[in-house]
């Protein structure tokens, strides 16, 4: 009989091993890159971290210039600044990557396929800034804010 992918342990044999790498990020400090081509629309992972209540988490966020928060729903969110390295997914407005919120799980899809030595990237959506973020991610359509 064989298990369900869904249903095996992530050590499982036969599970696939991502094939991402943190490193300096053209577009802010550190970013999360491919180390090998991938298909579009493949589950990378999860982003880990700890679920913390809003909107008090959304108050320390304003006061720093990296935010590591992700909205679960109205009450909480995943803190992933010690979480995995899907912590270091960078915004950009022509992201190749999205993240899917199941339950208070943060998945992460690439939109399209992705070559080897690209940075992965999400488009972060809204921020808790008064006047919004700069944007440094370059792409042709860039909006130069979050």
């Amino acid at each position: 009989m064989t298990i369900p992918r869904t249903q095996r342990k992530p050590s499982a044999p036969g599970d696939r091993i991502i094939p991402v790498k943190v490193r300096n990020s053209r577009i802010n400090g550190r970013g999360l890159f491919a180390t090998a081509d991938l298909p579009g629309r493949r589950k990378l992972g999860e982003i880990s971290g700890q679920v913390v209540k809003l909107p008090g988490a959304w108050k320390t966020v304003e006061q720093s210039d990296k935010i590591y928060l992700i909205e679960l729903n109205p009450r909480q969110a995943l803190e992933c600044s010690t979480g995995n390295s899907f912590r270091y997914l960078n915004h950009s407005c022509a992201a190749n990557c999205y993240m899917r919120i199941i339950r208070n799980r943060v998945e992460v899809y690439t939109l399209r396929p992705v070559k080897a030595g690209a940075e992965l990237t999400v488009n972060y959506g809204m921020t808790p800034h008064k006047d919004g973020m700069r944007c440094g991610c370059g792409a042709p359509n860039c909006k130069g804010r979050i």
